[in-house]
């Protein structure tokens, strides 16, 4: 979602979403000693944010986003989650920095941009010419070493699989959508066979399949679906959810 919102705003937004999710309620400290700021500068944002209509605030009250800021904060969330993913696994930076260098990358990524980071994650885990030890390899690119293999050896040895790899797998009897799941499963994802829209939200929120999904909670009727994924808490729909083929670990 495109917003005129400062940087800093987002942050905010950001922040009191992440609060929420793992404290419940926001107060106006928790906030400051998240961001590492003094109570005026909060009181102030929070002033800029209210006037915009995206939280609800009274004064010595709790701090609530409405739907739409609620809507920009899981973006810029998403967009935070995406760029750690591709900071720390593909660039293979240490994880503190990645998500350092994330916050401050997380504010200026187009959609395509995004899109396309996204989507070249997905080559490189999912190709069977890359994949993971493709990426053990590019290990000693980053410390300005060789890696010790023979490119043209190597290239010579691909084996290239008659099927491709990016044609669904085909389903088991432990594999079952996600929505289906209850609370507590821990699995790996299989195939996510959303389109479009969905399948763009899902695929900037890192749910790609190979990688490791738990089901935290359920809403009382079964919507949202709160996850934790790439080391991150997410919040997905029972639409977006009943997509996402799932098998346990």
């Amino acid at each position: 979602m495109d917003t005129q919102l400062s940087s800093t705003m987002e942050d905010y937004l950001e922040t009191i979403y992440e609060l929420h999710r793992s404290e419940g309620v926001v107060r106006v400290k928790d906030i400051a000693r998240a961001m590492k700021v003094k109570m005026p500068s909060v009181t102030s944002a929070l002033r800029t944010l209210k006037s915009s209509q995206f939280i609800r605030h009274e004064r010595y009250g709790h701090v609530e986003l409405t739907s739409e800021g609620r809507d920009i904060a899981e973006s810029v969330h998403r967009r935070h989650i995406t760029l750690v993913g591709f900071l720390r696994d593909i660039l293979q930076l240490d994880p503190d920095n990645a998500d350092a260098e994330a916050c401050r990358l997380e504010h200026g990524i187009s959609r395509e941009t995004l899109r396309r980071l996204m989507g070249l994650m997905e080559f490189i885990e999912g190709c069977p010419r890359s994949g993971g030890d493709w990426l053990k390899h590019m290990q000693g690119r980053w410390e300005d070493r060789d890696c010790g293999h023979d490119c043209e050896q190597c290239i010579a040895q691909i084996v290239v699989p008659e099927a491709s790899p990016f044609i669904a797998p085909e389903l088991t009897k432990t594999t079952a959508t996600l929505e289906s799941r209850q609370a507590g499963f821990r699995g790996r994802i299989v195939r996510v066979a959303g389109r479009g829209p969905i399948r763009r939200r899902l695929m900037e929120m890192g749910v790609t399949a190979g990688t490791e999904i738990e089901l935290e909670r359920l809403a009382p009727l079964g919507d949202p679906l709160e996850c934790k994924i790439r080391g991150y808490h997410l919040s997905l729909r029972k639409e977006e959810a009943s997509t996402v083929y799932v098998e346990p670990l």
